[in-house]
């Protein structure tokens, strides 16, 4: 009589056997009718898994434009009397000389005829007459370079800007930078020479 083995034999083998593959990390096959056919693989000869790499979206930076920015208007040249006044600031310290108009001296008319020669403009001799050669105008409207005259048309000074004037005071002094008005010295009229060419 031939011995025969029971199917629950054969269960239980392939069940220890799929447990033991997968204990062991080996892939099983299950056979037919219950029988286990096992192929290990040595340990040595698996391949490591390979780490998974994000995937990193570069993304370009954002393209320049270049924007012309419009080039500004040249600065206005500077007025006659700005010329002026450039002009008579180099003399400062220069003494007074009554009747004076070159920069080894000047008086108070003989330094506003030298500096406005300086800037291209002609001007009369005596504070009197540039008086008579500029136009009236107020304080409010004064600008840089006009005339301040004291004492009727007895003195005149040239307008800085800032409530200064540049002049050549008196004998005994040089040409200096002063308040509009100081002390007993009130101006009494103000005017802004025209143009004689």
């Amino acid at each position: 009589m031939s011995e025969t083995k029971s199917p629950r034999l054969f269960l239980r083998i392939g069940a220890a056997a799929a447990v033991t593959s997968l204990a062991l990390g080996v892939p099983s096959l299950l056979g037919s009718v219950g029988t286990v056919s096992v192929r290990t693989e040595p340990v040595a000869n698996r391949v490591p898994a390979q780490p998974v790499v994000p995937v990193v979206q570069v993304t370009p930076p954002p393209s320049t434009t270049t924007t012309t920015v419009p080039t500004p208007p040249p600065p206005p040249p500077p007025t006659s009397g700005e010329l002026a006044i450039f002009w008579a600031l180099k003399t400062l310290g220069t003494p007074y000389r009554y009747g004076g108009s070159t920069p080894s001296g000047f008086d108070c008319s003989g330094l506003v005829m030298w500096a406005y020669a300086q800037a291209g403009v002609r001007v009369p001799r005596t504070a009197s007459e540039q008086r008579s050669a500029s136009t009236s105008i107020s304080q409010a409207e004064l600008q840089v370079g006009d005339l301040v005259f004291y004492y009727g048309t007895g003195h005149v000074g040239m307008y800085m800007g800032y409530g200064q004037i540049l002049h050549s005071p008196r004998t005994g002094k040089s040409v200096e930078i002063v308040p509009l008005n100081r002390g007993g010295m009130s101006a009494s009229s103000f005017g802004r020479i025209n143009r004689i060419k």
